[in-house]
């Protein structure tokens, strides 16, 4: 330590009692020295020396002010060491200060003030990853907040979604009242559980009567969720009865909208379905599970009595015990369905279901909510990292352009006393910069996609409330950007790297111009990856648009051309008998069919291609079933006369309904060509009879077939589906169908006859809303949503990578000319002709691009598995698509490289020559 550090010691130690002050002077000496020595290493070593000089003087003159009277206070003190203190500060100071004149921010300011200086090439490089990295930030905000992001609820990570497997995994199943109460009572792996479904109701205010979807739920759904209500409260256990008092909960939305807000609801009662209901709850804004579109929840009341194990219509939901895990649960749950028919003896449907070899299947909440959009979406951000990644090999080529112009301009650098650590310090400052304006950019761009994109993208996507740019898409376009820096900036060193870099940097370009094919093989290398990629999405786009035109030219087995549906919900509030119910219906039907331009008018509990199907056990009389088969399963939909006639669905045999059948008259049914193939044949199912549900239900006679109907999807081969009339149940118990699609054949625009049908249900009945209403073409168009969007998104992503490929191979060509140019005009001098000149520069573009395609199939195949789960009706490894994007993308390669080629057939001999 310096005299005066000691002398500054020697000093203070003379307050400390004598037997302390030897051993406390050496212990001061060493901390002193220790946290001088530690801060002065902060400070540049040319100005090192000073600083400490400097710092010693202003302790000496604190502790002389400190000491004056003799003495130093508590508080004096505490001024003197804070002073001294100081000095990290200053020493923080003095090293950020250097670095702003000699490091890291002025590198930061020159490379920004040098790319300034290039405008065109600064602007290209900027937006070539504003697209990379603007398209990888949108479909991360995608994948963030449909994948990643855990679900709004607390400890979600415990909480199930329970369905069920029958017949070998053939038939997906959900929950029935009864499984739902055997769990509840029996399954110690769950803490709580709770059933939903969905349903609609008829809400009538002071305004025109909606129809509202909403959620039938056991009362301890809410608390499963883990979910509190934001005003009011949720439902109690004793409102999950039969008879207990109606009451209804309201989201957010639905309050404000329709109650402007107003916190007195709560404990008011509304019109329902023609039933009061009594406020108890406003949920919270964000809350809308199972289905954001729900606007109220009701109770679903259970009589324990008489719940059915077999009736399989709502969802399940459950939260694990501590301790759990879905295995165990799993494990739980199967033991009891392997138990059934011994804990319920008397119960036929037990029997039923062992039969069907019903298992249960348990998997994550969230894992169910999103379902199988997963495989579409990482698809998605892998392709768009393709596009990134060609981004930045046209960034870093453009980069190692520049970089050997710049020859002299680094020669100069080098001799004036820039190490080879500062040169290349230099490219990576830039490549920081251009990453960060690309990355600026691209968040713009991205955010202004993602809130315009909600229009394309389908109405089936999962939580895509939960979709918004934030802190977490943020950090992820950083990241990108830095990732972005580091790759392109990394070829320059690589060019500029190896231990000769002085010596060739000073050759001044010299050694640069005359070198060999060495020189272009980083550039030609980033080119043929350019086009392998580009070639990758290009097979991807071509695959996913012939999988659509495939789906498009799926017949759908009806016509739906001029076709205008909506959905119209009875109450047993408003209408209770079942003739009343069904007359209601055929009356609209009647009255619609007899409008002018209406050319006809049906009614179906579902319009084909809405994604709900309704399935259900069946026998056949001439067809008894042994005791080792399982139980016919078909698909079940109500129609009424006309409905088949309207829609275009062929008649193949027999006849379709007519007035009288159902329960007023011949228990008659009609099936599709796929159910009476598998049962009868090569001879006629008319005639024969069916039934569905248990023995000592009514055998229904089979009076026509009609063609086969994409009930679910475009994707799924038509089921084997059963019709029956607007009725359903035995003879002497008849009830109705209380929702059906109304479905109305147009001369012209049907939804010029909207305003029909809304006159007609008015005339009607006044308090019953239409809800959904909409074409058949609409109905088409969201069926192919998925794939559409699918195709579109890889589209635009081969797009971007085609082009930014065309224009790596545009560059590398065109910079090979410029540096070729006294060598062509060599050979022309020599007696070259243009075309043999454009025929050696064409070659060379042929050659990466053909190097290109050639690995881009084989990555393009060895990646189809993962298209594969994407596509209908095409092969992921089409031969036709593979062959088809090759040749266009050599071809359109060519052109690129005729561009540069017919420059250099025009380059004058003489003027190439005095040039060098």
């Amino acid at each position: 330590m310096s005299v005066p550090g000691l002398r500054l010691i020697g000093a203070a130690s003379r307050m400390v009692p004598f037997f302390r002050r030897e051993e406390w002077r050496r212990e001061w000496e060493a901390e002193a020295t220790y946290a001088w020595q530690r801060a002065s290493r902060m400070v540049p070593f040319f100005r090192r020396e000073e600083w400490r000089r400097e710092w010693e003087a202003e302790a000496t003159y604190a502790w002389q002010r400190m000491t004056t009277d003799g003495h130093a206070s508590l508080l004096s003190r505490a001024r003197f060491l804070l002073r001294v203190s100081m000095c990290v500060v200053d020493a923080s100071w003095e090293m950020k200060e250097t670095m702003s004149i000699s490091g890291l921010f002025q590198d930061l300011r020159f490379a920004v003030r040098t790319l300034l200086r290039y405008p065109a090439f600064t602007t290209i490089a900027v937006v070539t990853l504003a697209l990379g990295i603007g398209a990888n930030t949108a479909v991360f905000t995608l994948v963030d907040g449909v994948l990643l992001r855990p679900l709004p609820f607390p400890e979600s990570d415990r909480l199930l979604s329970l369905q069920h497997l029958g017949r070998d995994g053939q038939d997906e199943l959900p929950i029935s009242e009864g499984l739902y109460l055997l769990y509840q009572d029996q399954a110690v792996s769950l803490e709580a559980v709770a059933m939903h479904s969905p349903t609609v109701v008829n809400l009538v205010t002071d305004g025109e009567p909606e129809r509202v979807p909403a959620q039938a739920v056991t009362p301890g759904f809410f608390e499963v969720l883990g979910v509190e209500a934001a005003h009011g409260r949720t439902f109690v256990e004793e409102e999950g009865v039969p008879d207990a008092e109606r009451v209804v909960i309201l989201s957010d939305g639905l309050w404000k909208s329709t109650f402007g807000g107003d916190p007195d609801v709560v404990g008011r009662t509304v019109d329902m379905s023609g039933v009061s209901r009594r406020v108890v709850g406003i949920m919270p804004p964000d809350f809308g599970h199972p289905d954001r579109q729900a606007r109220l929840w009701v109770p679903r009341t259970i009589d324990r009595a008489r719940a059915p194990l077999a009736a399989f219509g709502a969802g399940g939901v459950a939260r694990m015990a501590p301790g759990s895990s879905v295995e165990s649960v799993y494990a739980e749950l199967q033991g009891l369905i392997t138990r059934l028919p011994e804990l319920f003896p008397q119960d036929g449907e037990a029997n039923f279901l062992a039969e069907v070899g019903l298992r249960a299947r348990v998997q994550p909440l969230k894992q169910a909510v999103v379902g199988d959009v997963s495989a579409t979406l990482w698809i998605l951000l892998g392709t768009v990292g393709f596009v990134l990644l060609i981004a930045c090999a046209n960034v870093a080529n453009l980069l190692l352009v520049r970089a050997e112009g710049r020859q002299r301009e680094l020669a100069l650098r080098v001799a004036v006393g820039a190490g080879r650590g500062q040169v290349l310090r230099t490219f990576m400052s830039e490549s920081a910069v251009l990453a960060a304006a690309g990355g600026a950019l691209g968040v713009l761009g991205a955010s202004l996609a993602v809130r315009t994109s909600s229009q394309f993208i389908p109405s089936d996507l999962p939580r895509m409330a939960e979709v918004g740019m934030d802190g977490r898409v943020l950090a992820f376009t950083a990241a990108v950007s830095l990732g972005c820096a580091i790759f392109f900036g990394l070829f320059p060193l690589v060019r500029y790297g190896s231990d000769d870099l002085v010596s060739h940097l000073k050759d001044g370009g010299a050694h640069g111009a005359t070198g060999g094919r060495d020189r272009h093989r980083l550039r030609n290398g980033l080119v043929v990856v350019q086009v392998a990629m580009a070639l990758v999405l290009l097979v991807g786009s071509g695959l996913m648009f012939q999988s659509f035109l495939a789906l498009r030219s799926v017949d759908p087995g009806f016509d739906g051309e001029r076709m205008l549906t909506a959905r119209i919900s009875v109450p047993p509030g408003e209408i209770e008998g079942w003739e009343e119910t069904a007359g209601f219906f055929r009356q609209l039907q009647q009255r619609m069919a007899q409008q002018a331009g209406v050319l006809g008018a049906g009614l179906t509990s579902r319009v084909p291609l809405t994604g709900h199907t309704s399935f259900g056990s069946m026998e056949v009389e001439d067809h008894p079933r042994t005791e080792d088969e399982l139980p016919i399963f078909a698909a079940h939909a109500r129609a009424e006369v006309g409905y088949f006639e309207t829609m275009g669905i062929p008649l193949l045999e027999g006849r379709t309904f007519r007035a009288g059948d159902g329960a007023e008259g011949l228990r008659a049914v009609v099936v599709d060509a796929s159910f009476a193939q598998e049962w009868w044949p090569g001879s006629s199912a008319v005639g024969r009879r069916v039934r569905g549900g248990p023995e000592g239900e009514d055998w229904w006679q089979i009076v026509g077939v009609v063609g086969d109907v994409h009930q679910s999807s475009l994707e799924e081969d038509p089921r084997n589906t059963v019709y029956w009339p607007l009725t359903l149940g035995l003879a002497e118990e008849p009830f109705p169908a209380r929702t059906l699609d109304v479905v109305v054949k147009t001369a012209s625009d049907p939804l010029a006859f909207l305003s029909v049908l809304r006159r007609e249900l008015k005339a009607i009945n006044p308090r019953i809303p239409l809800a959904n209403p909409r074409t058949m073409d609409d109905v088409f168009q969201a069926a192919t949503g998925r794939t559409s969007f699918t195709m579109a998104m890889l589209g635009a992503a081969s797009g971007i990578a085609l082009l930014l490929g065309l224009i790596g191979i545009y560059g590398a060509i065109s910079y090979v000319v410029s540096q070729r140019t006294r060598e062509i005009g060599v050979r022309m001098a020599l007696g070259a002709s243009g075309s043999l000149v454009r025929g050696m520069v064409v070659r060379q573009g042929l050659l990466l691009a053909t190097g290109g395609v050639a690995v881009g199939l084989v990555a393009a195949a060895l990646l189809s598995s993962v298209m594969g789960s994407l596509l209908y009706g095409v092969s992921a490894t089409d031969p036709l698509t593979y062959g088809g994007v090759a040749v266009a993308l050599v071809a359109v390669a060519a052109l690129a490289s005729w561009l540069p080629a017919r420059r250099a057939a025009g380059v004058d001999p003489s003027r190439a020559l005095r040039a060098d």
